[in-house]
């Protein structure tokens, strides 16, 4: 995909979109925030999901299945870990022409197995829908364009909320950070990830 650098920053949701389409390098860190003190807290395992849905929030963060990595082997560093993969964003075009679009991500494999894609349908109001490859509703939530250009998304379960910020720093270089907090206001699982536009070679 070609990046014209008249359209960065992006300026509206659908340029933002746009932005986000190719396949993205990804290095993630993920912290798992509650019992701090506690160094039998287990993390939870990779489950396909941003912030993979725990017993106590059951959502999953916009930005799904992004975390190959294994479990931490050593308890005292259970609360920190990080893994790398490729994140495939394919862009789809709006059916209505007033709609921003959507967006079809493909996480990285997880185990040898491939990563399940998803679709995120983004609405002119402010929301989204977050479905499964047959086009099974899994999930709902919010999305604001701040005026850094910076995209933020936001799904409430019945113990938690998951927000996701997203930004572009570079065309070609994008930046993730996502908190859960339950309900009460205190923090359960937090990460972060770099990731960078891979970009064919012009042809001789």
């Amino acid at each position: 995909m070609a990046i014209s650098l008249s359209e960065f920053p992006p300026s509206d949701l659908a340029s933002f979109l746009r932005l986000c389409d190719g396949e993205w390098l990804t290095v993630r860190s993920r912290f798992q925030l509650q019992d701090g003190g506690d160094d039998n807290a287990q993390p939870n395992p990779p489950a396909g999901a941003e912030l993979e849905a725990s017993a106590e929030s059951a959502i999953q963060g916009p930005f799904g299945g992004d975390d190959p990595g294994p479990r931490a082997a050593v308890p005292q560093e259970q609360w920190h870990d990080s893994a790398r993969g490729a994140l495939l964003v394919a862009y789809l075009e709006p059916v209505e022409p007033d709609e921003p679009g959507a967006l079809l991500v493909t996480p990285p494999a997880l185990d040898s197995r491939p990563g399940t894609p998803q679709r995120l349908h983004f609405q002119a109001g402010g929301g989204f829908a977050r479905q499964d490859e047959a086009g099974n509703a899994q999930s709902q939530g919010s999305w604001e364009l701040w005026s850094d250009g910076s995209l933020e998304l936001t799904q409430a379960g019945t113990d938690a909320v998951v927000r996701e910020r997203i930004w572009f720093t570079k065309p070609n270089l994008r930046l993730r950070s996502s908190v859960e907090c339950r309900r009460d206001g205190s923090p359960a699982r937090a990460s972060f990830s770099s990731e960078i536009r891979r970009v064919s070679r012009p042809a001789p």
